[in-house]
């Protein structure tokens, strides 16, 4: 019996050995295939996070393109200061004998320019003067179309702008930035 059981021992000896070699290889698997997962997570969180922490050049533009457009309806919207009355003309329409216009220019700046208040008022006479060069130089179609009256509009903010001084007293003046017909009369 001791023969056999020595026989049994040395049988037993290497099947536990080969068990204990498969379960330890077991187990090296699992922690690798564990230890591979966790690092394709932590690839993919890196990702994303590296995604979200660098902002798209295609949505910075839009930003931008969005925050000019609202710049550009503020300024649009925007109501400026006028002088304190309007400028009144009455002119000779260019080309039309007996035909007159009677209307009113108000000129608009930003509030902020305090200065160009006083400049403008300081400058009324001169501006009536180029107004009413402006003014009767327009045949009767550019009065009466819409797109004529803007292009006078404009040109009396340019014309104005001219004969402002850059600077009063080291401080920068501003500039006029829209100007209005308030009346606007042909006979």
């Amino acid at each position: 019996m001791a023969v056999m059981d020595d026989d049994k021992k040395t049988e037993e000896t290497p099947v536990a050995s080969s068990e204990g070699k498969s379960s330890l290889i077991k187990w090296v698997m699992v922690f690798l295939i564990l230890l591979l997962f966790i690092g394709i997570e932590v690839g993919i969180a890196v990702f994303f996070v590296g995604k979200l922490k660098e902002p798209d050049a295609a949505a910075i533009s839009a930003e931008m393109a969005a925050k000019a457009r609202q710049d550009s309806i503020e300024k649009q919207t925007a109501m400026g200061a006028t002088m304190a009355a309007p400028i009144e003309i009455t002119v000779n329409i260019f080309c039309e004998e007996g035909r007159y216009l009677k209307c009113g220019v108000q000129l608009e700046y930003d509030a902020a320019d305090e200065q160009l208040s006083t400049e403008l008022e300081a400058r009324k006479a001169r501006m009536k003067d180029i107004i009413i060069d402006i003014m009767s130089s327009k045949s009767l179609s550019d009065l009466m179309s819409n797109d004529g009256k803007k292009a006078i509009r404009d040109q009396i903010v340019s014309a104005v702008n001219n004969i402002l001084p850059e600077e009063v007293g080291g401080k920068p003046l501003g500039k006029v930035r829209r100007s209005y017909f308030d009346s606007f009369v042909m006979q």
